[in-house]
């Protein structure tokens, strides 16, 4: 099925709130929130370990996460490809910071942690667009 211009800039404008949510949710440390933007099957994929399959492997990997924190995803560049009415793909950068520990903002800055790209599948379903497959590549890493 083709869409028309004006649905597809819909598609994008709906799958970048998704990656604009994506980091609203882990700086808010928002377990929830985070889960939910992926499909039930999603795959997402992080550097050096095996890939985490649904809600559940997803979320065991959140909790294993250090909570004392304060911790900022900031997204950069974000391009979405409209596949058709229900797939998309897409890239973006996302800058990510971190202070230790958590405390009244703001929080001591020593720099960017990592910037990180991201590469999603994307899927509408009942409940809004949602992560399919996030595969994520870290470009930059902080020293020490």
């Amino acid at each position: 099925m083709t869409v028309d211009d004006l649905e597809a800039l819909a598609i994008r404008s709906a799958c970048t709130d998704l990656i604009t949510r994506y980091a609203m949710a882990v700086n808010a440390w928002d377990l929830d929130a985070f889960v939910a933007l992926f499909t039930e099957d999603a795959v997402w994929q992080r550097p050096g370990v095996a890939p985490y399959h649904g809600h559940a492997e997803i979320r065991a990997f959140m909790e294993s996460q250090p909570t004392d924190r304060v911790l900022r995803h900031v997204n950069g560049g974000v391009l979405v490809e409209v596949v058709d009415a229900d797939h998309a793909t897409a890239w973006s950068q996302t800058t990510v910071y971190e202070a230790h520990p958590a405390g009244p903002l703001p929080a001591a800055m020593t720099g960017p942690d990592m910037v990180v790209e991201y590469r999603d599948q994307l899927v509408r379903t009942p409940q809004g667009w949602r992560f399919a497959r996030r595969d994520t590549t870290v470009v930059f890493r902080a020293q020490g």
